[in-house]
């Protein structure tokens, strides 16, 4: 079952390192934003850092998560938007098939959650960043669920670190927003119910309350 401490205060901010040089978040994300890991400037990873941190801000002030600062709402959002890297090694014809999935090829795709951390690997000295787990962590992690169906470790409860969890939520809730090749594009209401409902698996029942509570004010601050 589900375990039922609290979840632990999230770290302050890393300082990062590559090798004898001393660097901030900034710097780091500027090394990730030079090798195309990291594109916050398309428009669509733009507005899913705003939704991640938005859902960060709206659940840190209701105490369903660690309090966080602002600097680090801002760090996390940034991170956040690694959370898929490990699909650059998924074959494109399985990413971009319009129709169902072979329960191979889900397997394949579901593989892109432990091929995160191998594609980070291979930027020079990134994986001495005191940053790295964070994002090994969200890319790894991402799509594992409150009551542990999800994966690839079938992490369970307060297990799965807090902000990822809401970085799982903004993935699903992107998702289901968004047309896909596979879907159209569902309201923003309707996605919303379909979260609340399980349609994307089983999160924090508090994070649930509270994402129904702030979901009008939530879409306005994202989508306008």
């Amino acid at each position: 079952g589900t375990k039922v401490r609290p979840w632990a205060p999230l770290t302050a901010p890393p300082k990062i390192s590559i090798g004898d040089e001393l660097l901030n978040i900034e710097s780091t994300l500027a090394i990730l934003r030079r090798e195309r890991l990291l594109l916050d400037h398309i428009p669509h990873s733009a507005q899913f850092h705003d939704l991640t941190a938005c859902l960060l801000r709206v659940f840190s002030a209701a105490c369903v998560i660690p309090a966080l600062p602002p600097q680090e709402i801002q760090m996390y959002a940034s991170l956040a938007l690694l959370h898929d890297v490990g699909k650059q090694a998924v074959p494109e014809a399985i990413l971009n098939k319009p129709g169902q999935l072979t329960q191979e090829e889900f397997e394949i795709m579901k593989s892109h959650t432990i091929r995160g951390c191998g594609v980070l690997e291979q930027v020079p000295g990134l994986c001495r960043c005191e940053a790295f787990p964070l994002i090994c962590d969200v890319c790894r992690h991402h799509h594992e669920r409150w009551d542990g169906s999800g994966y690839p470790d079938r992490l369970a409860g307060y297990d799965i670190t807090p902000w990822v969890q809401v970085v799982g939520l903004a993935d699903a809730f992107d998702a289901l927003v968004h047309p896909r090749v596979y879907k159209p594009a569902f309201p923003l209401r309707q996605a919303a119910g379909m979260i609340e409902h399980g349609a994307c698996g089983t999160f924090a029942p508090d994070m649930l309350v509270c994402f129904a509570r702030n979901i009008d004010p939530i879409c306005r601050a994202v989508y306008g």
